[in-house]
């Protein structure tokens, strides 16, 4: 989650689902995890973040699996992945927190620009009334993965070699592979 922190956030509403793209910040503490985020307080989901049930997806690397790249000619395209999905009770923040998330955000993701001489505060001040900045207290955090794992190893080392060689997601997926499924048996 924190290699990846631009993630998808998604609330049930009466008439649907609700669904916005953020970025991220995940905590952990004594076994607890909590993510923070926050969004445009024009945007509707805003309004259904108080004491309300979130889901939340960060997706990993991902790639195409050509059929090519197994032994039996009979297999069929495909696509690995990897991804997070997280799930809990999401609570707004107040100002003092919000503040803190968003100086947190910009330390993360832009920390030269963050330590630039000028004066942030009043900038910080002035974002604060129109966001709305929220934290979800996870109950439960879950690896999906699919990574041609089904496949015997001859095919696994097949799929690795051609990603190998693959653009940089490609490349990921096949760094990824190496390291879980390599080894693995059939059907693990």
């Amino acid at each position: 989650m924190r290699e990846n922190p631009f993630a998808y956030f998604m609330s049930a509403v009466d008439d649907g689902v609700l669904f916005s793209p953020l970025p991220t910040i995940v905590e952990e503490s004594h076994g607890e995890v909590s993510i923070y985020a926050h969004m445009a307080a024009v945007n509707e989901h805003s309004r259904h973040l108080d004491n309300k049930r979130i889901s939340i997806v960060f997706m990993g690397t991902h790639h195409y699996i050509s059929p090519r790249w197994y032994v039996d000619p009979s297999s069929v395209p495909t696509w690995n992945y990897a991804l997070v999905i997280a799930r809990g009770i999401s609570s707004i923040l107040d100002f003092p927190d919000t503040m803190n998330l968003l100086k947190k955000l910009s330390e993360r993701f832009d920390p030269e620009w963050t330590a630039l001489e000028k004066e942030k505060e009043s900038y910080y001040q002035r974002m604060v009334s129109q966001i709305v900045a929220f934290r979800v207290k996870c109950e439960s955090v879950e690896g999906k993965f699919k990574l041609s794992q089904n496949h015997p190893l001859e095919d696994r080392k097949r799929v690795i070699e051609a990603l190998s060689t693959a653009d940089e997601e490609g490349k990921g997926m096949a760094e990824l592979m190496k390291r879980t499924v390599l080894n693995e048996s059939r059907g693990t």
